[in-house]
């Protein structure tokens, strides 16, 4: 691990592993508050690194100071479930290869509690080593496997670590001024702190440079048409929902977001664009035709609840009840308290 004033976290995330980890090595890079000292409590190996503005630095001199044949590395705002800190042992019993956790994440969007999940390379043979000053890479030329427990991540519900996200992701598109993954992390840091417009500029031109293939593609087309939505730029977002829904149709995310501009679209200009609300109904039951996905970086229930909640909201704006109904207890039946709290509004509860 690298840290720096973690100490509201630490402890969660060592206790999650201590059964594990033969030894817990931790690189820190300038903590002032009590993290040294929780780290000391779990009999943690500690070195200190002096911050140069390199996340691949400081992860890959971390793993220097580790003695194992075998390295998981996490963060200190995330936790392991059971199931995965059984699995990771089981995991590193086998032959060599990069394991590839599933990392869910709380976030806010609108005022409102989403969770994302991704998949990403952390727990792998000696030898592989991290590269990019921000959003590091591990570069190995081992097989990659997901394993399906889960690590839980509340990272993007604090902001202080924004600031110097994006200085670090402004000085890596000044060489590289069309990444579009560094353009997409960037759009991600200004949303989450409330500049919809710098995280717009970023995913315009993230979105005309990016190619079907790329990996960030599916995400980035999905929050500029949320960002679209927040602003009100109505004519964009048609054409960007034109052109993404041509290699975009196995995203349940994608569609429950065209399903949700439709809806805006048509609450705003509802004489104009009264053609096109087929659409919504179209869009969300696509959603649940696909479920919800692994495929991509993802936002749980696009393809369950949230699509079924949705649904439900169209049905009950055009007076069919029953169907409002059949989709909300969908919903509230996996968890969805917004779904229940209309449910319980149209059955005169």
């Amino acid at each position: 691990m690298i840290v720096k004033n973690e100490a509201r976290c630490l402890a969660r995330c060592l206790h999650s592993v201590k059964g594990i980890a033969d030894e817990i090595v931790i690189a820190d890079t300038g903590s002032t508050d009590n993290t040294i000292c929780i780290a000391r409590e779990f009999g943690a190996k500690l070195s200190h690194f002096v911050w140069v503005d390199d996340f691949a630095a400081a992860r890959n001199f971390a793993i220097d100071q580790t003695a194992g044949d075998w390295v998981l590395v996490l963060d200190a705002d995330e936790w392991a479930s059971e199931n995965l800190a059984k699995e990771i042992l089981s995991f590193a019993r086998g032959q060599p290869a990069i394991g590839r956790l599933k990392i869910v994440s709380d976030f806010r969007r609108n005022q409102q509690m989403f969770r994302s999940q991704a998949f990403v390379s952390r727990l792998f043979p000696r030898g592989a080593h991290f590269a990019g000053r921000i959003h590091e890479q591990l570069i190995s030329p081992l097989p990659r496997a997901p394993l399906r427990g889960e690590l839980w991540h509340d990272g993007y519900l604090e902001m202080q670590k924004a600031e110097r996200n994006m200085k670090l992701l402004a000085a890596e598109l000044e060489r590289q001024p069309d990444n579009v993954y560094f353009l997409f992390q960037l759009a991600v840091e200004h949303t989450s702190i409330g500049q919809p417009e710098m995280a717009f500029g970023c995913l315009q031109k993230a979105f005309a440079l990016a190619k079907p293939g790329d990996p960030s593609a599916p995400n980035i087309a999905v929050d500029f048409l949320y960002t679209i939505m927040e602003l009100k730029k109505f004519e964009i977002g048609l054409e960007a929902v034109a052109k993404a829904e041509k290699y975009l149709g196995d995203f349940p995310d994608f569609f429950l977001a065209r399903g949700l501009f439709f809806m805006n679209l048509i609450r705003s200009h509802p004489a104009r664009y009264v053609s096109e609300l087929p659409k919504i109904e179209q869009s969300f039951q696509r959603c649940l035709a696909l479920g919800d996905s692994e495929k991509h970086k993802s936002v749980r229930g696009s393809g369950t609840f949230l699509a079924n909640y949705n649904l439900g909201v169209f049905y009950q704006a055009f007076g069919n009840v029953a169907g409002a109904r059949r989709c909300f207890e969908a919903a509230a039946a996996q968890g969805y308290t917004p779904a229940s709290a209309l449910l319980e509004k149209i059955s005169g509860k």
